[in-house]
């Protein structure tokens, strides 16, 4: 009788061994699909950082672009005033 439980009980040890073997290698996948999912949100930080780095880059340029236009005008209508004032 004594055999019979031992064996028993080393059967269940397998099983158990074998449930808990499973679960490992359930979240070991779980955990490869958690690190590329990562690295998925990874990138699309990085496209948007660049994105917004890109904009702001050209959002200088325009007021650059803006102020130099804006600094020509005036330029342009203080000598039209003198000329005006000349004639």
């Amino acid at each position: 009788m004594v055999a019979s439980e031992v064996k028993g009980l080393a059967n269940q040890a397998k099983q158990a061994t074998d449930k808990i073997e499973q679960e490992i290698g359930n979240l070991n996948g779980i955990s490869g699909d958690v690190v590329a999912a990562l690295t998925s949100i990874k990138q699309a930080i990085q496209d948007v950082s660049e994105y917004v780095t890109s904009t702001a880059a050209a959002v200088q340029q325009q007021s650059a672009v803006t102020s130099e236009v804006s600094e020509g005008m005036q330029r342009a209508a203080a000598e039209a005033a003198s000329i005006g004032q000349a004639a």
